[in-house]
């Protein structure tokens, strides 16, 4: 925490001779909570684009400071203020409380704990790319968005429209919704255009895309059909049902409903079965990607293959790709998370797949250069504290392991 008294170098009087115990000649003291709305505003702007958690902590510093930056929880769902950079852990000691969770930097690699005790009042569905918390109110079923840093609750429509009528029936009785009730999420993520910001959520049960902003009174139903993956990347929500990349477009108050358009058709490149093989979304550092994880049989056995392709949104294909550029991928059924193999993550092969247990109880890693395999030697213990396994049970996805 800074002080609102800091040392800075400065000129000493030159007709007073050096007591014992001054400070250095080079030193002094001045106000910086005086800097001024100029100075001061223009450092917070500094420090938001750095990382949104440094302008928390700018304005943590005294009431001047706060009086010249924007609160990040006076607005409703702000770009500005999305904890991009971090992502929560799946773990956290148990030691630290039931809702204290640790949360990663992924490109400082520095790891703080966060207490959020909303989670108490909510069940939680699921973890955005943003960095945001997806949560259930069970009494209402009203769906909000948690900033874990901020703290900010958004809240959007309720998921009553959604639910079957056996489900509303079962909802009346008691019986849980969340997770382990008839909602599965498999994923969420942000559509952000010039004015609006509206959140797009992929179910696995019931099976459909639907999205909404907030202020919205129900959800709009946009698809019903089967989709691999979605992903949010460069403002919109990108989704692979079977065959094609589709990216979902929010239409005009007045025009078209939300609707989801083919930009890439892969349906000739490769053979795909949704009963043994799976396609993961991933962003690569600002490449869109997708992964193809098959199954072949090959020396009368059965072996995955991972095949790795750049999405080319210009020219409408895919790309196959040996490389993700010096990154590393950790994959789960669910979630996939690129990261920078760079001096903050020395433990990091790139170009490596590492598989999350959350597949098969095991952990494997696979070189997507010559597709070669190997068994990892880490500690996966439950309080796991390498890179490697944090992330590993970061991929697990969102039921019993978020505790």
């Amino acid at each position: 925490m800074l002080d609102s008294r800091t040392m800075i170098p400065c000129r000493r009087r030159a007709n007073r001779p050096r007591r014992p115990g001054d400070l250095p000649r080079t030193c002094a003291t001045r106000d910086w909570a005086g800097l001024g709305d100029g100075p001061a505003g223009l450092i917070a702007e500094l420090a938001l684009a750095s990382d949104v958690a440094d302008y928390i902590r700018f304005r943590t510093v005294c009431q001047p400071w706060r009086r010249c930056s924007p609160d990040p929880r006076a607005s409703g769902l702000d770009v500005r203020f999305l904890p991009r950079q971090w992502i929560m852990l799946d773990k956290a000691p148990a030691a630290a409380g039931p809702r204290r969770h640790r949360f990663l930097n992924l490109s400082t690699g520095e790891c703080i704990r966060m207490d959020l005790p909303q989670l108490a009042q909510h069940t939680l569905l699921t973890l955005t790319p943003e960095g945001l918390l997806l949560l259930l109110a069970e009494p209402t079923l009203v769906v909000r968005l948690l900033n874990p840093l901020t703290h900010q609750l958004i809240n959007l429509p309720p998921m009553t429209a959604l639910l079957s009528p056996e489900d509303h029936r079962a909802w009346h009785l008691g019986f849980e919704i969340g997770m382990k009730g008839c909602f599965r999420v498999s994923s969420v993520g942000l559509v952000a255009d010039a004015s609006t910001v509206s959140v797009a959520v992929s179910f696995y049960s019931p099976m459909v895309l639907a999205v909404a902003k907030p202020g919205d009174e129900s959800w709009t139903v946009v698809d019903k059909n089967y989709i691999c993956s979605t992903l949010s990347f460069g403002g919109r929500v990108y989704s692979v049902p079977c065959g094609v990349v589709m990216v979902l477009k929010m239409g005009s108050e007045g025009q078209q409903p939300p609707r989801l358009e083919t930009v890439v058709d892969w349906s000739e490149l490769f053979h795909f079965c949704p009963m043994a093989h799976s396609l993961h979304l991933v962003d690569n550092g600002g490449d869109l990607l997708m992964v193809h994880r098959a199954l072949r049989f090959k020396d009368d056995e059965f072996h995955r293959e991972y095949n790795v392709y750049r999405v080319d949104l210009e020219a409408g294909v895919l790309v196959p790709t040996k490389s993700f550029n010096g990154r590393a991928v950790f994959m789960g059924m669910s979630r996939a998370i690129s990261v920078s193999a760079d001096a903050a993550f020395p433990s990091l092969t790139a170009d490596t797949i590492y598989q999350g247990r959350d597949w098969d109880g095991r952990a494997h890693e696979y070189s997507i250069v010559d597709g070669s395999k190997c068994n990892p030697t880490l500690d996966r213990s439950v309080c796991p504290s390498s890179i490697v396994d944090c992330l590993r049970y970061c991929i697990q996805g969102v039921r019993e392991e978020l505790v």
